[in-house]
């Protein structure tokens, strides 16, 4: 039996952030969640260290974008090494996420498509 893992879900909606709630318990994970990316490093600065995070690229206070400079631009960080999946309706983002090396999920994704992701960063 796999171990369960903490997620990070950083999205300033709250149907999103509740449907993934919803099959990362199903999965036996535990999530906890964000409204911003201002509110998720609050948390993480906490030493809390998820296996995976979820983050929205459009939120206030700061966006997805400037989440993930500032959570990769310290090599260093053990947050830095975290696996983060960018969920965002837009569709073309990959000269905008290509320095980061994340990967993407759209809104309208396939449960399928999740449970993938997860099981690829959380099945250790």
């Amino acid at each position: 039996m796999k171990k369960s893992k903490k997620i990070l879900i950083i999205d300033d909606d709250p149907e999103v952030q509740v449907a993934l709630k919803k099959v990362l318990e199903i999965l036996g994970h535990k999530s906890f969640s964000a409204n911003s990316g201002a509110s998720a490093l609050e948390i993480l600065s906490h030493d809390v260290k998820p296996s995976l995070i979820f983050c929205d690229l459009m939120m206030p206070s700061m966006n997805g974008l400037e989440f993930l400079s500032n959570i990769k631009s310290n090599k260093n960080s053990e947050l830095a090494s975290i696996p983060i999946v960018i969920l965002s309706a837009e569709k073309d983002l990959g000269r905008q996420l290509t320095p980061f090396h994340v990967d993407y999920l759209s809104k309208n994704f396939k449960i399928e498509d999740l449970i993938g992701i997860v099981n690829r960063y959380c099945s250790h």
